[in-house]
């Protein structure tokens, strides 16, 4: 039996650079098979109607109308309609410094039906926020994410100017919609709860220069086990989280047009210079810089 492959790192949620190589809507016969084969890139394939079953190595997923499989380069596959139906079809790379569009035809190999029943499915993390990383999950059943995946495949096929940043955009908060969508379904740990009170009011309250010794009030304990706690499940301590949220905000205000005056205002800044100086800092860019990029 083969040894499970060691989960492939995709990096952190925030510093994807999604590209779409290949968006298509199309329909498929019964029995209609694609495979044993292995890609060059990622693949979401999402039933409209009908049903397909798809095998990543050894596993097996039963798609109905809403669900939608998920899978990558490392690992043969093979799908199957069961019956007549509509799909959509998505190529991408989670990260890219180009926009621009590679055909995947170029690169698919075909498998044997042993290498594919003797393969184990990689599986594939993304970090979300402190050291924890978030697994995707190979198969997945999420309301709302059909709107979406339509539109890359509009944009895909009419190509009209700036259709590749569009996709960018629309397969990044596909992403963040699976990702949160796993999250959800993670029972937190007794660790996280404890610290949920203070995470909150750092969440509400940016603006406010929350000292550590409040945010421990706030949860019940000590400081210095507060502290502690805070580190384990953040990867950051009180202090640099509470940044950390502040920029994360300031970002977002920033793409939505905001004047940097009244964002320093809003994020409890006492000047816009003390706010640039600090915004660089953490994220290398001056706000100007950031909003050009």
């Amino acid at each position: 039996m083969p040894a499970p492959p060691q989960p492939i790192s995709l990096g952190a949620i925030e510093n994807l650079l999604p590209t779409v190589n290949f968006a298509s809507h199309a329909a498929a016969e019964a029995q209609m098979v694609w495979g044993p084969r292995a890609i060059p890139d990622y693949q979401l394939f999402y039933i409209q109607s009908g049903e397909a079953v798809v095998q990543i190595g050894k596993e097996r997923f039963v798609l109905s109308p809403g669900d939608c499989a998920l899978y990558g380069p490392h690992c043969p596959h093979k799908l199957t309609m069961r019956s007549e139906g509509m799909f959509i079809g998505i190529h991408f790379l989670y990260s890219s410094p180009s926009l621009a569009p590679v055909h995947p035809a170029f690169g698919i190999e075909n498998r044997s039906e042993e290498e594919l029943s003797s393969s184990v499915r990689s599986s594939y993390k993304l970090a979300i926020a402190g050291p924890e990383e978030l697994e995707l999950p190979p198969y997945f059943t999420i309301p709302g994410l059909e709107p979406i995946l339509t539109r890359i495949v509009k944009e895909y096929l009419n190509g009209q100017p700036g259709y590749t940043i569009v996709m960018r955009a629309l397969m990044t908060e596909l992403l963040a919609a699976i990702a949160r969508n796993q999250l959800t379904r993670q029972p937190k740990s007794d660790d996280q709860r404890k610290i949920d009170p203070a995470l909150l009011a750092i969440s509400k309250e940016p603006e406010k220069n929350w000292s550590v010794a409040e945010l421990a009030a706030l949860c019940g304990y000590h400081v210095i086990y507060f502290s502690s706690l805070f580190r384990k499940c953040t990867g950051e301590s009180p202090k640099q989280y509470l940044i950390s949220e502040r920029i994360r905000k300031a970002k977002f205000y920033l793409l939505s047009g905001e004047k940097m005056e009244v964002i320093a205002e809003r994020l409890g800044y006492a000047s816009v210079h003390y706010f640039s100086r600090n915004f660089k800092e953490e994220t290398g860019l001056t706000p100007t810089e950031f909003k050009q990029r």
